[in-house]
Formats: structure tokens, C-alpha cells, sequence
């Protein structure tokens, strides 16, 4: 009876554990791309980045592709992110008053279908003095896992001291 009993344990746990292997994860990935996003907008300016920012006009082919490359593949509308701040705000302000960003702790929560909040501590350095904000804010994705809107942003006065 007690080896019935231990079989059946293994056997119960074997299946529950290959049931939970081959479920979809799609918060998963929805998550992931959250993830990508954040670290990407909080990472840096990198030189890549910073040449690309050097270049005289306001968006040069040198950004567009920075940006085509890093943030299409995460986001529905790469355009209308960057026309409304929600991309390189934070990269582009670090460049222009000589700061590095750095997340160091990235929390996202599902809220409901498709719907994120997120809060992120970034340290922001400049001249060997390091400090640190709080951003926190939600996003929506769509059905194809890609980030639609950025909405409810508290950066926790983070543009206004990378502004100093």
C-alpha cells in the first residue's frame, strides 16, 4: 500500500508537472516584451545611441534605424511612440546632460487581459554620483503581443533631475 501510495504521488506530480511545461505562456511573452521595452528605455544612452544623438537633425536616418531595430519588433506603432515621448525621452534627456541610466529592478504585473503595470528603479549617474528613481506606469498590448499604449506614467521627477 505505502509503494501504491508513492507511485501515485510520482505519477501525479510527473503529469502535473508536464501539464504545466506544455500550457502557453502568453503573459509570458507579454511580459517579456514589457521587459525588453523597459530595459531598452532605461539602459544607456549607449554609443550607438549617442551617435545617433550627435547627428544634426531632429530624427537623422542614424536614429530611425536605432529605433527600427530596437523598439519595432516590441511596439504596434513605432511613430506615434516616439511623437508622443513614450520612446527615447529618458535616453535623450540622460545625452543631452551627460547621465547614464541603469535599471536595477524591473516589477510587471498582469492587471487584465492585455494590461500591464510596471514600476522600475533606475539609477541615473553623472560625474560618479549615482542616484536613483522610481518610474511607474501601465501598458496595453494587442493580440499580437505588441505594446499600444503607455499610459498613467509616474517618473518619480526622474526628467527633472536628468534636466539639472
Amino acid at each position: 500500500m505505502k509503494k501504491l501510495t508513492i507511485n501515485l504521488f510520482i505519477l501525479t506530480s510527473l503529469i502535473t508537472l508536464m501539464a504545466g511545461c506544455s500550457a502557453p505562456k502568453e503573459s509570458d511573452n507579454n511580459v517579456d516584451t514589457i521587459q525588453t521595452f523597459l530595459e531598452n528605455e532605461f539602459t544607456g544612452p549607449n554609443d550607438e545611441l549617442t551617435s545617433a544623438f550627435k547627428q544634426d537633425d531632429a530624427f537623422p536616418p542614424e536614429l530611425e534605424e536605432y529605433v527600427e531595430e530596437t523598439y519595432k519588433p516590441l511596439v504596434k506603432n513605432w511613430e506615434d511612440m516616439v511623437n508622443t515621448n513614450h520612446i527615447l525621452l529618458y535616453q535623450r534627456m540622460a545625452y543631452e546632460n551627460g547621465y547614464q541610466l541603469k535599471p536595477t529592478d524591473i516589477n510587471i504585473t498582469k492587471d487584465q487581459d492585455l494590461a500591464y503595470e510596471y514600476e522600475v528603479n533606475v539609477e541615473y549617474s553623472k560625474d560618479g554620483e549615482t542616484n536613483t528613481a522610481t518610474i511607474s506606469g501601465r501598458m496595453n498590448l494587442n493580440d499580437d503581443g505588441e505594446i499600444v499604449s503607455i499610459r498613467n506614467v509616474k517618473d518619480g521627477g526622474l526628467l527633472k533631475k536628468l534636466n539639472q
